[in-house]
């Protein structure tokens, strides 16, 4: 979910630090989330919107010794066919 209203952003990235913390960190999310090159570490994290065509998806994007990622906080729902809902996650 995003928002233009400060107080829901905060509370999104308070959700995100949260589940951080119950997962280990950032670095167990990002091996989790992503397969990974071996020998590849995680350097830095940045909590971002990533505009599309369908508006702002909030996310944090991973970046690592050998690429940069994006992974969305929440699943989106989309088609795959018509009258077919799915979930997943934007990466």
């Amino acid at each position: 979910k995003t928002s233009s209203n400060p107080a829901d952003a905060a509370m999104g990235r308070i959700a995100q630090g949260t589940k951080a913390l119950i997962e280990g960190g950032q670095d167990k999310i990002f091996h989790h989330t992503f397969e990974t090159l071996p020998g590849e570490k995680l350097q830095k994290t940045f909590v971002c919107y990533l505009s599309t065509s369908s508006g702002p998806v909030i996310g944090t994007l991973f970046l690592s010794t050998s690429r940069l990622a994006f992974c969305s906080d929440n699943p989106l729902c989309y088609s795959p066919q018509p009258g077919q809902q799915s979930w997943s996650y934007y990466k």
